[in-house]
């Protein structure tokens, strides 16, 4: 956690809620907290799935399961060698 008033020190906590405040907008639209409930869990959603982002190129849901594919492919590659 960063000091009061030191939100250099946090930039990725200051980029999502940055982004987030843009996206949900005025936060007194809302008639109920479910609905304000329902807008947050979408815009995470969103945000973790969807967004591309901009040094990966790609969503960073996209980016895990190629990772995990090229670690699983090397996973298996080493096994076997250990095993044959």
């Amino acid at each position: 956690m960063s000091k009061k008033g030191s939100p250099w020190q946090n930039g990725y906590q200051e980029s999502f809620f940055g982004n987030w405040k843009v996206d949900i907008g005025d936060v007194n639209r809302f008639e109920t907290l479910g609905e304000l409930t329902a807008e947050l869990y979408r815009s995470i959603y969103y945000y973790n799935n969807l967004r591309i982002h901009t040094s990966l190129k790609m969503p960073p849901r996209k980016f895990a399961e190629k990772f995990a594919l090229k670690t699983e492919i090397k996973y298996n590659t080493s096994q076997e060698r250990l095993t044959v």
